[in-house]
């Protein structure tokens, strides 16, 4: 007999519930994404002076004696190294250290960059 079903089954998804999946975590990543906070939180010294050269290798100094470069740690035995690699035609060093951070840490950041003939600034906030 050449009976056949007339109702077949599809075995289709929905794809309206899919992109609003995707829409809904795309939104929440944009906006986590502005709330994250970039880069290290160091309680700088007060000061008058200001920089408008933003393509300066960073070193930052925790309030834990913490050593980054462009917020990255680095050993303060690997420093110069890791400076060398990093700064090519802008020979500029800014160093942001921490009030509470010791000052010998500063002071051998600030040697490092006059034995290799570089530019230090010295990041502080304003007053």
């Amino acid at each position: 007999m050449g009976i056949r079903s007339q109702n077949k089954i599809k075995a289709e998804a929905g794809m309206a519930s899919m992109t609003d999946l995707v829409f809904l975590l795309l939104i929440f990543f944009v906006i986590l994404s502005t709330m994250v906070n970039s880069g290290m939180t160091v309680d700088l010294p007060s000061g008058k002076a200001t920089t408008k050269d933003k393509s300066n290798t960073k070193v930052t100094i925790s309030n834990t004696n913490e050593v980054f470069v462009n917020d990255r740690p680095v050993s303060m035995e690997n420093l110069e190294k890791e400076l060398k690699l990093i700064i090519e035609e802008n020979k500029t060093v800014e160093l942001r250290s921490d009030k509470k951070a010791e000052f010998d840490y500063a002071a051998r950041v600030i040697g490092i960059v006059k034995q290799n003939k570089w530019k230090i600034v010295i990041i502080t906030k304003q007053s």
